[in-house]
């Protein structure tokens, strides 16, 4: 179904919802304004007639021997109904003095019609017909359909009796095609009023929708441009007169276009590099593999190093010894060897320990009671450079999931660093706490700093600023944290100090 289509059809069930409203509360107000008229007539007639009757009976009631019981009392009441001709001549006149009366009647106890507006009636059984009342609290489709299709007839009981003992009873019916007629016209108008309404609005939704939708069509014309590539951007052709919500949105749709045209451009040069950096990539891959395989032999060739230099440094021990009884002059020398030796021997070590993979043992670690270890190990270091150590225990037990060497060899590095940067003393602080479902451990110091321009280079394997430094503490370190599911990174300020901040998920035990 189309937009179109789907519009004049709401419109039409809208009208159509509006006015079956407004027509059935303007009936309904003239079914109750017609049938309230026509209950207080019918009930007026009713105590008209009551007050009547008690008139006449208490006219005629000296003339009568005074009744012993109840029962002689209904006996004097009928007779005097029966033989009181004025009674059926008061009821017809009560009856015409309203057109939706159509019949007035006196009953006794029995239902034998005594009097009534129409003398045939008198003698035969009272009708049982509905309460007027009750019919007017109906709903108005009930009562509609009764006045139109059913015309049935109510009444109005009133009783007349002595004390709580009723004697008589009056009926008032009012017909129901007395009240249908001032309705049928009104039914018909409110029904020509409605076709009419309905056949404005589904012309005007029609002219309207197609008025309204015209730009869209444009719009989608200009949609299917853009997705076959052929969006030029000329708008020759558009109506002056249109709607700026269209406008605005047509010439939003054409900025759409161009940018969609430009980003298809940038698209293909963007795939043509993205090919590039692929190649680029798998080249680097290669080139990674060869690396790896290159580390696993340089490992091996580093191993073998590592014995001969063992015993070169043995020898030279030796030698040193033997010279200092016979010629004191090579002692220098051989000083000079044993010291190049050594620095070879670091550096092979680092090298294997950095190359070789780590077994990592995890259990339940308190890395609070683990950073104090630490302090209290590196505190006399750190008053022999003149720096302050400062340790601040979690107030809570900081539990991860860790090897317990590892890390602590982790803090040891971050701890070693910040000491052997601050050559003129200061505060070194190392906190540990936790933060919601992470701990939290920081290393913080009052050194000079990390210069911005190398920053991003503080955790590169054989990266360092130091003179004497061998570039691999930090990336263990970072690969330690890595193991651990953590997270390391650092903030610092030229002349005022660096703070690295280590953070792991936390252990949390579920009761």
């Amino acid at each position: 179904m189309s937009l179109r289509l789907r519009l004049i059809l709401v419109t039409v069930a809208l009208v159509t919802v509006v006015v079956v409203v407004l027509s059935g509360l303007y009936l309904n107000s003239l079914v109750d304004s017609l049938s309230a008229t026509a209950l207080d007539r019918a009930q007026q007639a009713g105590q008209q007639v009551n007050a009547y009757l008690n008139d006449r009976i208490n006219r005629n009631s000296p003339e009568q021997p005074a009744p012993a019981d109840f029962d002689q009392t209904k006996s004097q009441w009928r007779e005097m109904m029966s033989d009181d001709p004025d009674v059926s001549a008061m009821l017809f006149r009560t009856m015409a003095l309203s057109a939706a009366l159509a019949e007035i009647n006196v009953a006794g106890q029995d239902g034998v019609i005594l009097a009534s507006s129409n003398p045939s009636r008198v003698g035969q059984m009272v009708a049982r017909l509905e309460n007027f009342v009750d019919w007017r609290n109906r709903s108005l489709y009930r009562r509609l359909t009764d006045l139109i299709v059913r015309r049935p007839d109510y009444q109005v009981m009133v009783t007349l009796g002595v004390g709580q003992q009723p004697i008589f009873s009056i009926q008032v019916v009012t017909s129901s095609v007395f009240l249908i007629d001032p309705v049928l016209p009104q039914v018909q108008t409110v029904a020509e009023v409605a076709a009419g309404a309905l056949l404005v609005s589904l012309l005007l939704a029609g002219f309207a929708t197609s008025r309204a939708l015209r730009p869209l069509k444009r719009i989608e014309e200009t949609i299917d441009r853009i997705a076959q590539g052929n969006f030029s951007g000329n708008e020759a052709g558009r109506p002056q007169k249109e709607s700026r919500e269209f406008a605005a949105l047509e010439s939003k749709l054409n900025l759409l276009g161009q940018k969609y045209s430009g980003a298809r451009e940038d698209n293909t040069n963007l795939k043509r590099s993205l090919d590039d950096k692929v190649a680029s990539v798998a080249s680097q891959f290669d080139v990674a593999s060869r690396l790896a395989a290159i580390s696993r032999i340089s490992g091996g060739v580093a191993h073998e190093i590592k014995n001969p230099l063992n015993a070169i440094a043995l020898r030279l021990d030796l030698l040193r010894a033997h010279a200092e009884g016979q010629d004191g002059d090579m002692i220098p020398e051989i000083d000079v060897l044993s010291k190049e030796v050594r620095r070879l021997d670091r550096v092979v070590k680092t090298f294997l320990d950095f190359s070789r993979p780590l077994e990592v043992r995890f259990e339940d670690v308190d890395l609070g009671a683990l950073a104090g270890e630490v302090a209290n190990l590196m505190t006399p270091q750190a008053r022999l450079a003149g720096v302050e150590m400062h340790f601040a225990a979690p107030i809570e037990p900081a539990l991860i999931r860790g090897d317990a060497d590892l890390l602590k060899q982790t803090l040891l590095n971050l701890v070693t660093n910040a000491l052997e940067v601050m050559k003129t003393g200061g505060n070194l602080r190392l906190k540990v706490e936790r933060a919601g479902e992470s701990v939290l451990a920081e290393v913080a110091d009052d050194g000079p700093g990390i210069p911005p321009e190398v920053r991003d280079k503080v955790f590169q394997l054989y990266f360092t600023t130091k003179e004497r430094g061998s570039g691999i503490g930090l990336a263990m370190t970072y690969r330690a944290v890595q193991l651990h599911n953590g997270t390391v990174d650092f903030i610092s300020e030229v002349g005022r100090g660096t703070t690295f901040r280590l953070q792991f998920p936390a252990l949390v035990h579920h009761v």
